[in-house]
Order: C-alpha cells, then structure tokens, then sequence
C-alpha cells in the first residue's frame, strides 16, 4: 500500500516535500523508463555517479522498497559492496522494460497522499501538496526538491525488488563458492 511506503520515507527522509513525494508515486506506478533512451548513456552515467559519489557511511540501505514490485536501489551502498556500473545497469534495464504505466494507479497514488496531508501524516503542509499539484499537469516526472536533494543528496536507480534480490542470491552463491574453493 502506498500509504505505508510513503510513511517509511517520510520518517528516513523528514524533509521530503510535495515534489519528493510525487516523485516517488510517478516511479512506483510508471518505473524508469522515462529515462532510458540509450542504454550505452545510461552505463555512462551511472560509472559516473558511481565514481564521484561520496563514501557510503553504513546508513544508507542498499534498497528502498517504493511498492508497487520496484524499489530504489542507492548507489553508494552499491559501490561500497563492490557492485559494478553494469549490473546496476542491467537492473536498471529490465525496470525499463518491464515496467508499465497506469493512470488510474497513479491518480489513486495521488489521491492517498493528499489524504495523509490532510490528516497531517506528511512532513509538510497539505496546503504545499495543493500548490505544488495545481502546477503538476499530468503524470510527468519531477527531479527531488533542492532541500532533498541537498540533505540527502539522493543517488539511486529504480530496479525490480525480486530481480535485485534474485541477483543478490546469486552473488552471494557465487562468493560463498569461491570461498570453499
């Protein structure tokens, strides 16, 4: 349910503002895929974020769940477990392939979380979520809030939560094979 994940980043991420919040409605019901028109630019750019990202501190979990069978996977924790550029973009890419978009979904998304500005279940006021709606036309994705982006500075992909978990299995096979080697 949408009301429980966005309670959880709610309460990692107490400055999310309507903006950050939308944000992560649009990737739980639409994924990815927006952002993937190149699949060469985009390995590009995740080596890139990769390598200037600062040190991952131990806090920060390898994935955030967004619902909805997607999930944020950040890139320090990543980086940090010595998870290459590409696999991050192999999941990237069956997120963007996989994932379908629905309206409803989305307007049902929406729905919810003006209910829990209303009843004062959001790190901000319902009358924000109101303004920063009458300047959202339609179903199009947001980059964070400059507040966010600079207490958080958010580095992650949106990849399928059981092809991360399946790929963590496997990783985890492979290691403790090489180990009784």
């Amino acid at each position: 349910m949408i009301r429980d994940i966005l309670a959880e980043h709610f309460e990692r991420y107490p400055l999310m503002g309507p903006q950050d919040a939308v944000k992560l409605i649009y990737q739980r019901v639409f994924g990815p895929g927006h952002l993937i028109r190149d699949p060469d630019a985009a390995l590009r750019a995740i080596r890139e974020e990769m390598k200037g990202l600062s040190d991952w501190d131990g806090r920060e979990p390898l994935y955030e769940r967004l619902g909805g069978g997607l999930c944020r996977l950040n890139l320090r924790p990543c980086r940090a477990k010595g998870i290459p550029a590409e696999d991050v973009c192999a999941l990237l890419m069956q997120a963007a392939n996989g994932t379908q978009g629905d309206m409803k979904e989305f307007r049902r998304c929406l729905k919810e979380l003006e209910d829990m500005a209303e009843y004062g279940e959001t790190p901000f006021e319902g009358i924000a979520l109101d303004v920063f709606l009458l300047d959202y036309r339609g179903a199009r994705p947001v980059h964070h809030s400059v507040p966010y982006r600079e207490a958080y500075h958010p580095a992650y992909r949106v990849v399928i939560q059981k092809k991360l978990k399946d790929y963590l299995a496997a990783r985890r096979e492979k290691q403790e094979s090489l180990q009784k080697s």
